[in-house]
This record gives structure tokens, C-alpha cells and sequence, in this order.
């Protein structure tokens, strides 16, 4: 089949508007992933129409090597065809499927940090730009590999992450705050859950930012170290009950190192979870894996249970709950240098602090220190597709410079 200057040459996938396939251009190697949607379809669904021009408008204008690149859009009389970067070893649930058939087991801490070292970057640059995807989960998180050989041996320290699906993604509106309700439930921000599950205008109201991200990261890390969702239901009732409780359990054999690291993102408030900045700082991105610690079993205060130690994400000293602190050896490995480096003189007093608050000290502590949202820096910063206004905005509110024109829907 051919469009244009492209060939679309095998057969991918189907999905509910229409086929994937596997694409070439005329006079280059690198091959594309192409959207063939049916026109008629879509445009009956008003929704469908308004997630899909919101991907196209939002991917235009980002560029990060953990993002999936948007190439362009074409359109017939009977189709719309959206070319993208093609990824070759499948999504991130197929991956854990396929390494549990190999290995019996989710996947090793070396493999996890590999991973998220790699998403918390793309979400580091994307909330620096006020961005929020809403809908982050293994399905929506592909997988490419520079080599067949890698692909085949399911070599998952080779593999890149690509983020993908950006129809629920929006801009941070002024006020800092976004009330729609979107996303996959078993993913989702508790507050959105609970939104999602309410009648009334009060529980409506509620707005959330960027940490809603945060949250459904945090549930992404448990699911490729655990093997399945922290909040395991049966079905939506089962679910909301489970996240208001808000327990969930990690097997003693978990470092100290992830385990905080999995604390930081699985708050239950939103301004208690570290940002994507701050986790990109935290040790078990940081640390070289055979140097992380043990859980001590005589340091859990808690009684550990078959599926081992439990934390409830509404707790307010967490962290202290898990392990005593009753060494100042410990006391520093938590507070001190485990959680997030600083890196400015503010933080430096901000940590100087945290370490004489001792075991009483809240896990508020940790998120509320100042930080400058370091983002990443890809090597073309350019960006296309917003509008002059909304280019004014993300100018003031980034250290990016963008250029280009609005895409063009007629």
C-alpha cells in the first residue's frame, strides 16, 4: 500500500479506528509506525476527533529521546494516516509477560532502575514544560532495540523506553490545576479515582497537577518489581476500597534503596509525592545497584505479613513505620543521602534539617524541599505545533525556546 512518499509494508496491529503498519519513505532506511484510522469512524466520535488532534498538536512540539517522535499526518477523502517513530520490541506489559515466561520472575532491580531512569527523565522534561500525560501504564510505555539480536535474547538493558499515547495529555492550566477525569483506573491518582467514583460537587471540584503522574509512575515501578498492580481488585468497587485503604505490601527481599524510591511516588496526597525532578536525584537512580542495602528484618517495626512488609500510603510517617530509626547510621541513609541530593545551598539547610527532625519527621518533609526543576536537555530544543500564545506561555514557564506553526486541521 502505498501514501505518497511512504509504503506501508506489513500488517502491525488493529485497534478500535483502524490498522497499524510497519512504513518506509521513499529514500530513507529508518522505518515509521503508521496510524491507518477511518475518517468516517472518527468523525462520529467527538471524543475520538478530540484525542486524537490533541496527540498530534502535543507531540509536535516535544522532543525527548524517551518520548515517541510524531513524524506527520496525512489525510484522504476516507482516512487519516499518522506517522510516528517506530518502536520494535513492543510494549512494557508485553515485556514483563514474556521475561516472567523466561525467568519465572518480574524483573530485577537492575533492570527496573534501567527503566525508570529512562521515564523519569521524559517526565522530568515533560512536567518542566507543564505537561501532564494522564494516562501513564505499562501498555502505554514501548520498547525499541538497536539490534534484532538484543530484540530476540529479550536483552532489556539494551532496550530504550518510549512514552506513547498523548490523547489524554494537556497543559497545566494558570491556576496549576486540572480537573478532568481521565486515565486507566487501576493507574490513576487517588483523587481522580475518587472523583471518577463521586456524585458530589464538592469531590468534583477537586483539581490535580503533575503529581498525578507521579502516582501512576509509582504504580508502573511496584508492577515490573512485583509483578502485579499495587492495588490488585477484582473489579472498580474492589479497587476504590483498596486505594482508600491505601495499603500495599513489598517483599523483604526489595532493597531499602527502591523501597523508598517506590514511597516517594505512592503517597496518597499529591503534594506529599517527590517530583519528577527530585526522584531523578534520588539514590536508586543514582547508586549502582550492587551497592544498595538489604531490608533488615530487624529494623522493621512492622509485622511482616506472607507478602511481606506492609505501607500505607496515607500515613504520615511512612518512611518510619517500615524501618526504626533508632541509629544515626540508618537515620542518614533515609533521610540523608537515600532520598534526593541537593543541589543548591537552600537544599543543603532544607536536608541539615530533616536529619535532626529524627523519627517523627513526616515524609511531607522530603517533597516539600525548593527545587529548580532541572530539566533535561535534548540536543534539538526546537519545538512546532503550539500557537503564539501558547508559545509566550511554556516560554516563561521553561528554559526551552520553541519555534513553528499551529498544525493545521483543515
Amino acid at each position: 500500500m502505498k501514501l505518497e512518499n511512504y509504503e506501508l509494508d506489513k500488517f502491525l496491529g488493529k485497534g478500535a479506528f483502524g490498522e497499524v503498519y510497519l512504513t518506509t519513505k521513499k529514500g530513507e532506511s529508518k522505518k515509521f509506525a503508521t496510524k491507518k484510522l477511518d475518517r468516517e469512524e472518527m468523525e462520529k466520535e467527538q471524543d475520538a476527533m478530540k484525542y486524537l488532534r490533541n496527540e498530534i498538536v502535543i507531540l509536535q512540539y516535544l522532543n525527548h529521546p524517551n518520548i515517541v517522535k510524531f513524524e506527520e499526518v496525512k489525510k484522504t477523502k476516507k482516512h487519516f494516516y499518522i506517522i510516528m517513530e517506530y518502536c520494535n520490541g513492543g510494549d512494557l506489559t508485553g515485556a514483563l509477560e514474556k521475561y516472567r515466561e523466561k525467568y519465572g520472575k518480574p524483573f530485577p532491580e537492575e533492570i527496573v532502575q534501567h527503566f525508570m531512569k529512562q521515564i523519569i527523565s521524559a517526565f522530568k522534561y515533560l512536567h518542566s514544560l507543564k505537561v501532564i500525560h494522564r494516562d501513564v501504564k505499562t501498555d502505554n510505555i514501548l520498547l525499541n532495540y538497536d539490534n534484532e539480536e538484543d530484540k530476540k535474547n529479550l536483552n532489556l538493558m539494551k532496550a530504550q523506553v518510549k512514552i506513547i499515547d498523548f490523547g489524554f495529555a494537556c497543559k497545566v492550566s494558570p491556576k496549576g490545576l486540572q480537573y478532568s477525569v481521565l486515565g486507566s483506573p487501576i493507574n490513576m491518582d487517588p483523587l481522580i479515582l475518587k472523583k471518577l467514583n463521586s456524585s458530589t460537587n464538592k469531590t468534583r471540584q477537586l483539581g490535580y497537577n503533575e503529581s498525578a503522574d507521579i502516582w501512576s509512575i509509582g504504580t508502573v515501578c511496584y508492577e515490573m518489581l512485583i509483578g502485579k498492580s499495587a492495588f490488585d481488585a477484582e473489579d472498580m468497587e474492589d479497587l476504590v476500597k483498596k486505594v482508600e485503604d491505601g495499603s500495599y505490601s513489598v517483599p523483604t527481599n526489595l532493597s531499602h534503596e527502591v523501597v523508598s524510591f517506590l514511597n516517594g511516588m505512592l503517597q496518597y496526597e499529591g503534594k506529599r509525592r517527590l517530583t519528577a525532578a527530585q526522584l531523578s536525584r534520588h539514590e536508586f537512580l543514582t547508586k549502582n545497584v550492587k551497592d544498595f542495602h538489604a531490608i533488615d528484618l530487624k529494623k522493621v517495626s512492622k509485622k511482616v505479613g506472607e507478602e511481606g512488609v506492609k505501607i500505607n500510603v496515607k500515613s504520615n510517617n511512612t518512611i518510619w513505620s517500615i524501618f526504626n530509626a533508632d541509629s544515626q547510621s540508618l537515620l542518614s541513609s533515609i533521610v540523608g543521602n537515600q532520598f534526593i541530593k541537593p543541589i543548591d545551598e537552600k537544599e543543603e539547610l532544607a536536608f541539615e534539617e530533616m536529619k535532626k527532625a529524627g523519627p517523627n519527621s513526616t515524609t511531607a518533609s522530603f517533597v516539600q524541599l525548593p527545587s529548580k526543576g532541572i530539566p533535561d536537555n535534548p540536543t534539538d530544543t526546537s519545538v512546532k505545533g503550539m500557537t503564539e500564545d501558547e508559545l509566550k506561555n511554556m516560554h516563561k514557564e521553561s528554559n526551552y525556546t520553541f519555534s513553528g506553526s499551529i498544525f493545521d486541521d483543515k
